[in-house]
């Protein structure tokens, strides 16, 4: 399990990780929940320890999840935005 402090657990309490649209934060961790909820608009995701980046396979090809990206489930595949 994770180390996660008290306010990680506080904020991830406050996310709707079920919601259609999501905004990435520094969290990893809650992005991967929110993908996981999601589990029908992407392909594959993979987290690369070394540089911390995680990067999406979908329909319309690959995305390196950053944060302040504005992630949406609404139309049945991922859709990615600065």
């Amino acid at each position: 399990m994770m180390d996660r402090s008290v306010e990680d657990i506080h904020s991830a309490m406050d996310k709707d990780f079920r919601s259609e649209t999501y905004t990435v934060d520094e969290s990893i961790t809650d992005t991967i929940l929110w993908l996981m909820q999601h589990q029908d608009i992407f392909d594959s995701f993979h987290f690369d320890v070394h540089s911390q980046e995680l990067s999406v396979t979908h329909a319309a090809g690959v995305d390196i999840i950053r944060v302040g990206m504005f992630l949406n489930a609404k139309y049945g595949i991922l859709v990615t935005s600065i």
